[in-house]
């Protein structure tokens, strides 16, 4: 029998919603499998790389007989395609279409007969560049705050700028209109370059509501329904910011028997109508609120000082937590855990995933860099988590040693009340506290280096994409919020420190000292006026000083100095980079001819689909060499002695895959130009 206090719809309409390949063959199950444990639903996957080809294997099963699909999204893939499948015997996929340096997702349901079994999502990869240049992102801060925290505020900007983040800081008011707030942010966004993809709520922003819940319609994300908890109405709802064009409406839900007055929602209230999210996000949204959490004795302030100071601790690389994670799973009938073995299992090897640990007590002793937990719940408590029932009020009292927190218990994803569980850990050791269960999460692709953002995007608008569970139609739903910082990856290394810059006879010649960490050396990025980076270096640098003889333009610059570190998961292998430390320098370049011919370059169509007409009237009858370089630093073309006999040339690049790339021209006398294209 299904307990009272956690009531779980088994949602029969998913096979019938979820018809779009992969699921139309992959996810009409049966009755079995939706009663189905949390493991047991999930298709542990391990990555192995070579230099042209990766390998998906799956985790052996003795007593299983029937084969794995496979399906693949490279990258800017908006759907999956089928690869094909292996047997049990075979147990394994390779794949050859790949190429090193990029990520490629992908999905493999294991399937006997017409029945699916377990399913697998990993984003793999061999060598994955890491990404300088991150987006803009919309800091938004409680306006009470921008004095008692002002320091802590200023450091996180400069930790984002220092990652590649471009940020820009609105403020607003806890009593301030949703709407008004929302028309704000999209006028930024509107505006904004580079384009605004995510946003950190910093304390107390007015919340949003949404919803109409109800035995009748919707049922609650929770299920309970109206006599049973009557969790019903409408719930907080930050996808309200994060959705700045969906058609939002507060003329039709009525609903007045509500557990809670605060779910209470009628036409006209400024709570919204929508149960579901009403279209794709524009932005990643996290909010570090920690209002109203009498528990633990400190002031918000206090609080939240010391959650920045751990945020900036974290990802500077001074605080050190093991690379292991623990499952406290305590809904074995149900398969809300399932977010947890999944997750965990594209990040951590099995011997370092603990299944037998209490969640309280497991932390007391050892450090994770992940946990989930799971029971049934109630705004303030989950049971099982102590050896019993965990409160908001042990949560305060005992050191959790976790970076990364996934809850799931009754009550905890409607989180504007006093004392929530789901914001306790942030108050505690965590950076992130997420409700992953109902639905399931989807941020896997932070093992190959990406922020936990992305994947909230993904989860909001999973409609068709990604396995939601199979007994809850949570999916897509307005009350799926991350607490906690959006811009946060899986690790982080130290930073090198007091870079220095100078220019000399048309060479920057840089040295810095060394960051205090394991690294395997440092990328050097050089930043035109226009925020345009560049890398200059093929191979991460192992010596503390670096001469860019490059260039070939005078002007004024930026250099950034990032260590880097070849890290690997379960998903293969990526670089991880630091923060940077930077230096300004004022360049004027000697080089000969510069003034006069090498600015005059063009590049033309750019983009290009295939072929590039390189000019330049100034060096007529000239001869040159061509090299063609990836903005990695990897040179993937070289053609020897050319001339521009009628002042231009053409360079059919149409066997480059799609990305950015530099055309190089070296000329007899020593000069060259590098201009950048695009390959479509």
């Amino acid at each position: 029998m299904i307990p009272r206090d956690f009531l779980l719809l088994i949602d029969l309409k998913i096979a019938a919603m979820k018809t779009t390949l992969p699921f139309l063959a992959l996810l009409l199950v049966s009755m079995s499998t939706l009663a189905q444990v949390a493991d047991e639903q999930v298709l542990q996957i391990n990555v192995t790389t070579a230099e042209d080809h990766l390998i998906l294997n799956m985790e052996e099963d003795p007593d299983f007989s029937g084969s794995y699909t496979v399906f693949k999204k490279g990258p800017g893939d908006n759907s999956w395609t089928q690869l094909g499948t292996a047997t049990s015997a075979e147990g394994a996929f390779k794949d050859e279409a790949i190429e090193k340096g990029k990520g490629y997702e992908y999905y493999v349901a294991k399937t006997s007969g017409s029945q699916s079994l377990a399913f697998g999502y990993v984003y793999a990869g061999v060598e994955k560049e890491a990404e300088a240049k991150k987006e803009g992102i919309i800091l938004l801060v409680d306006s009470t705050l921008t004095d008692s925290l002002a320091f802590e505020i200023s450091r996180l900007e400069d930790d984002l700028k220092a990652e590649g983040w471009t940020p820009q800081i609105m403020y607003a008011g806890r009593t301030e209109s949703v709407v008004d707030i929302r028309d704000r942010i999209l006028e930024v966004y509107t505006d904004a370059s580079p384009v605004i993809t995510t946003m950190l709520i910093l304390g107390h922003v007015s919340v949003p509501y949404s919803g109409n819940f109800t035995q009748f319609g919707t049922p609650p994300p929770d299920g309970h329904v109206e006599g049973s908890g009557n969790h019903t109405g409408a719930w907080a709802a930050d996808a309200f910011y994060a959705d700045l064009d969906g058609a939002w409406t507060d003329n039709s839900a009525n609903h007045s028997d509500a557990g809670l007055e605060r779910g209470n929602n009628k036409p006209g209230d400024g709570k919204y109508d929508q149960d579901k999210i009403p279209s794709t996000v524009e932005l990643a949204v996290g909010r570090i609120d920690l209002a109203n959490m009498p528990a633990f004795q400190q002031s918000e302030i206090a609080l939240l000082r010391n959650y920045l100071d751990r945020n900036h601790a974290f990802r500077t690389g001074e605080q050190l937590v093991k690379n292991q994670a623990l499952i406290d799973n305590n809904f074995l009938a149900f398969n809300l855990a399932s977010t947890g073995y999944h997750l965990f299992s594209t990040m951590f090897d099995e011997e370092d995933i603990a299944t037998d640990v209490d969640y309280v007590e497991g932390q007391r002793a050892d450090s994770y860099l992940w946990s989930y937990g799971c029971g049934a719940g109630s705004f303030t408590s989950c049971n099982g988590l102590f050896n019993g029932r965990a409160n908001t009020g042990h949560i305060a009292d005992e050191p959790l040693n976790n970076i990364f927190t996934v809850l799931a218990g009754s009550f905890f994803g409607d989180w504007d009340v006093s004392d929530n569980f789901l914001r306790a850990p942030l108050c505690n050791q965590s950076l992130i506290s997420f409700w992953g269960g109902l639905p399931k999460w989807y941020v896997h692709h932070m093992a190959l280096g990406r922020h936990i953002g992305y994947g909230v995007k993904l989860t909001q608008d999973n409609t068709t994409d990604y396995f939601n569970g199979q007994f809850n139609s949570s999916d897509n739903s307005i009350h799926i919020a991350l607490m906690g910082d959006p811009t946060l990856t899986l690790r982080y290394l130290t930073r090198a420190s007091e870079l220095k810059a100078s220019s000399s006879e048309g060479k920057v010649t840089l040295t810095w000292t060394a960051a205090t960490g394991e690294v395997d050396g440092y990328n050097i990025y050089r930043i035109d006026s226009d925020g345009e980076y560049t890398k200059v270096n093929t191979a991460p640098i192992t010596t503390t000083d670096f001469t860019d003889d490059n260039n070939w333009y005078t002007g004024d610059y930026t250099y950034a100095v990032r260590s880097v570190k070849l890290e690997t998961t379960p998903s293969g292998s990526y670089y991880s980079l630091a923060g940077a430390t930077t230096a300004a320098v004022e360049h004027v370049n000697t080089v000969s001819n510069q003034v006069s011919g090498l600015q005059q370059t063009h590049l033309y169509p750019n983009p290009t689909n295939g072929t590039l007409r390189i000019s330049n009237q100034h060096f007529r009858g000239s001869a040159f060499q061509i090299s063609v370089f990836h903005t990695s630093g990897k040179e993937v073309m070289n053609v020897a002695q050319q001339r521009f006999e009628d002042g231009a040339v053409l360079l059919n690049v149409s066997g480059l895959p799609r990305g950015s790339y530099f055309v190089a021209l070296v000329l007899e006398d020593g000069s060259r130009v590098t201009k950048p294209f695009v390959k479509n």
